[in-house]
């Protein structure tokens, strides 16, 4: 009788152990296929970043694209243009610079110098991100720039505006100072002439000018690369849970 208690036992766990043993075995099947669709999906996406990272770097290498004054802006296809080199005719509106601040280079503080940019026989305006300028030592100052006020051309890179981010507190700007500039509230608060056209896009100025403000802008990393990384990351993690499924699954 008492042999026949313990095969008893014996046999309710075993089928116990059977039972977690193929719930251990599901589960782990759930994890797999997650993980492989997840390194699935960051791929997807790295391809999607891969055929845009191409075409930026089609468009910059392209023969600039000519704004002069035989150029009808308003049939202009703004979207084709971002991230293609540009040529620009026209004079700088010194009154309306701004100071985008908190601009490091080299671990010094400094402003990015955004002036609007008339174009050449036209009601329109653009604005140029000039360059970085060193802040002076007293936050009440602002940097002297150097502006000509004659017709000039001018070279640079098409892009869009800042978009807009989360923040904690949206402080507006604080005069010619600025903590960020997004086309919305660029028109709403420049202070140009209601009879100029605020063009959708900026230009990040790569052209010389005798101006002393540094132009170094670097260019954006792959933007695949992080996507590469966290397909591999979820490969890996596929890989762990297969190995510990088969090892659940030839336990005896």
């Amino acid at each position: 009788m008492m042999r026949s208690l313990n095969d008893s036992t014996t046999n309710a766990s075993e089928a116990s152990n059977s039972v977690r043993s193929k719930f251990g075995v599901g589960f782990i099947t759930v994890v797999l296929l997650t993980c492989l669709g997840m390194s699935a999906f960051q791929m997807y996406r790295a391809n999607v970043k891969t055929e845009r990272y191409d075409q930026m770097v089609a468009a910059q290498t392209a023969a600039p694209f000519a704004i002069n004054a035989s150029t009808d802006v308003s049939e202009l296809d703004f979207a084709s243009l971002e991230l293609r080199r540009a040529s620009l005719r026209g004079k700088w509106l010194a009154d309306g610079t701004i100071f985008l601040d908190n601009k490091l280079r080299n671990r010094w503080a400094g402003y990015h110098v955004l002036t609007p940019f008339q174009l050449e026989g036209k009601q329109a305006v653009i604005l140029v991100n000039r360059g970085w300028v060193v802040a002076p030592r007293l936050r009440s100052e602002l940097p002297v720039v150097k502006t000509t006020d004659t017709t000039i051309e001018l070279g640079g890179v098409l892009r869009h505006f800042e978009r807009r981010v989360f923040e904690l507190k949206n402080d507006g700007p604080a005069g010619r100072v600025w903590q960020h500039v997004r086309e919305d509230e660029y028109r709403s608060r420049s202070g140009l002439d209601a009879g100029l056209a605020v063009l959708p896009l900026m230009l990040m100025q790569t052209s010389e000018s005798d101006d002393g403000l540094a132009r170094e802008w670097t260019a954006p990393e792959h933007p695949a690369l992080h996507h590469i990384g966290y397909a591999v990351m979820w490969l890996l993690f596929s890989v762990m849970a297969a190995i510990y499924g088969w090892m659940l699954w030839t336990r005896k």
